[in-house]
């Protein structure tokens, strides 16, 4: 019997809604920019409890997987597109576990943690 990994709690942040944003909205500059900080703390839990296992502690792979803080092809675009669908390599789409509010979340928390 299959696990499914666990939802995020994203209460304090705006529910971003249905409609896929191309661009995370909790980074500085951006639409929501004001709720960045919140978004990196829930970003760190939501992380610790569906990416951390494969993709290592504060994003720093072991080897077998990508290392998150140096994927230079990772703009917003693709990064939707990879949380939500999954790979081919075993990545599992996330689209039923996680909003959209959650997944930006986790997205300000990985580029928090990025040189």
């Amino acid at each position: 019997m299959a696990m499914s990994p666990p939802g995020v709690d994203t209460q304090g942040l705006p529910d971003l809604g249905e409609a896929p944003l191309m661009e995370n909205p909790f980074r500085p500059g951006n639409q929501h920019d004001e709720y960045h900080e919140l978004a990196v703390q829930i970003g760190e839990r939501g992380y610790a409890g569906n990416c951390a296992v494969c993709h290592g502690i504060q994003a720093m792979s072991g080897g077998l997987t990508p290392d998150l803080r140096k994927l230079e092809e990772w703009d917003d675009e693709f990064y939707l597109q990879r949380v939500t669908s999954g790979t081919e390599q075993g990545m599992p789409a996330f689209r039923e576990n996680l909003d959209q509010t959650a997944m930006w979340a986790i997205k300000s928390y990985i580029e928090s943690v990025s040189p």
